[in-house]
């Protein structure tokens, strides 16, 4: 009778956790919110200081704002707000900005919308995933490439000649070019730990 008895607790225990850990976390608005101002706040600086550059110093020279400058903002943001912030893409020019297995799938899925013109600058993604043991939030909005952006992404033969010359010598194996205004660039990728 006992070992019943002990056998039906574990039951109830197994049944409970199970229940407990199926259930799916939804996205506060003020998740979501946090999580688009955090990633509209990063692409206005990143493109202000972009824009500061170019205009200060020219074209050549505002190369180093996203080899080098915006690593650091994404660094910045990160700690500031307590999250972990990336631009990612499947044609990156630096290695760190490969999409992980979930960036992936979402970026996949903002290529089709934009096939079938369900893409705009208004889009994003924001929900609870369970990573390794822990659950965080994620969040995507997608990088659309400007006129602006095709003088370092547009086609390499167009490209001023010092421009082609660094985009090769910084990254050899870069594959950020030949995009057309509208493409998909990439995303930026937002992921916070939920305690």
């Amino acid at each position: 009778m006992k070992s019943k008895i002990f056998l039906f607790a574990i039951v109830v225990v197994f049944f409970l956790f199970n229940s407990c850990s199926d259930k799916e976390i939804e996205v506060t608005e003020e998740q979501k919110k946090q999580m688009r101002s955090t990633a509209s706040d990063f692409m206005y600086e990143l493109k202000a200081t972009l824009s500061n550059q170019i205009e200060t110093n020219g074209l050549v020279s505002a190369m180093n704002v996203c080899s080098d400058s915006a690593q650091a903002l994404t660094n910045k943001f990160g700690l500031q707000r307590g999250v972990f912030v990336q631009r990612v893409s499947f044609r990156n020019r630096n290695e760190n900005n490969f999409p992980d297995d979930y960036e992936q799938t979402v970026l996949n899925s903002f290529q089709e919308m934009l096939e079938n013109d369900k893409l705009d600058a208004n889009t994003d993604l924001a929900e609870v995933v369970d990573e390794g043991g822990f659950t965080y939030l994620r969040y995507m909005k997608p990088i659309l490439i400007q006129p602006e952006c095709l003088n370092c992404h547009g086609n390499l033969s167009s490209m001023q000649k010092e421009i082609r010359r660094q985009i090769r010598e910084r990254y050899p194996k870069g594959k950020a070019y030949d995009y057309k205004p509208g493409d998909l660039r990439g995303a930026i990728s937002i992921k916070k730990l939920i305690e």
